[in-house]
């Protein structure tokens, strides 16, 4: 599958997805001074792994024990994505520590694609952003509440994103969590303190629960 034909686009987006799964993720926190700080944690494949094996009591394999049902989908999600790049590229390369997947995504990343590759490399691209999102999803999960009407910024109302199995649900596009409400096709976002100034533009209540 590999080819010398120059990266382009397909190539780049790959790459993005890839990172978007296993590359490290820039997150911020406030400390108890009060300051906001940034660096970086983990990917979210390789906090995946660690959480399964933190609850399956050290060793870091994979076979099931006694499980919540939450980790029985991480543990399902884990094994997804290993059984399905190890379809799409066999050779792990040189053991350099890394999981094989990691070093298989890696060497997918880096290869060109020539143009009859296109199509198939756009589906990989695909899965491994849902992947990916699954993925926070099953590591941070959120209280959310949503606002069913139109976002005042893209005008879009629902919206399909991946639940914690990989289906795609419909959604509504106005999302709320206890940090702001984000619209979740154009990210426009409102802080807390405007969600009721949001609320009364869209000509709707703020749904039960949610404070300013």
């Amino acid at each position: 599958m590999t080819s010398t034909t120059p990266r382009t686009v397909v190539s780049t987006e790959l790459d993005d997805a890839v990172h978007a799964l296993i590359g490290h993720r820039l997150r911020s926190h406030t400390d108890t001074d009060g300051e906001t700080r940034s660096g970086y944690s983990e990917s979210v494949y390789d906090e995946v792994r660690a959480e399964l094996a933190a609850r399956q009591g050290g060793g870091g394999t994979l076979r099931p024990r006694s499980l919540p049902p939450a980790w029985v989908e991480g543990l399902d999600w884990l094994a997804e994505i290993d059984t399905t790049v190890a379809a799409w590229h066999p050779d792990a390369g040189h053991d350099n520590g890394q999981p094989e997947t990691v070093r298989r995504l890696n060497l997918l990343a880096s290869t060109s694609w020539a143009p009859e590759y296109h199509e198939l490399v756009g589906e990989w691209t695909a899965r491994l952003w849902r992947w990916a999102e699954v993925g926070k999803v099953l590591l941070e999960p959120v209280h959310r509440w949503e606002l069913v009407a139109a976002c005042p910024a893209c005008q879009i109302r629902t919206v399909h994103r991946p639940d914690t199995s990989g289906e795609y649900v419909r959604q509504a596009a106005l999302q709320i969590t206890a940090d702001g409400c984000i619209c979740q096709s154009c990210r426009t976002s409102w802080a807390p303190t405007h969600y009721r100034l949001l609320a009364a533009a869209l000509g709707c209540q703020l749904p039960s629960g949610v404070l300013e």
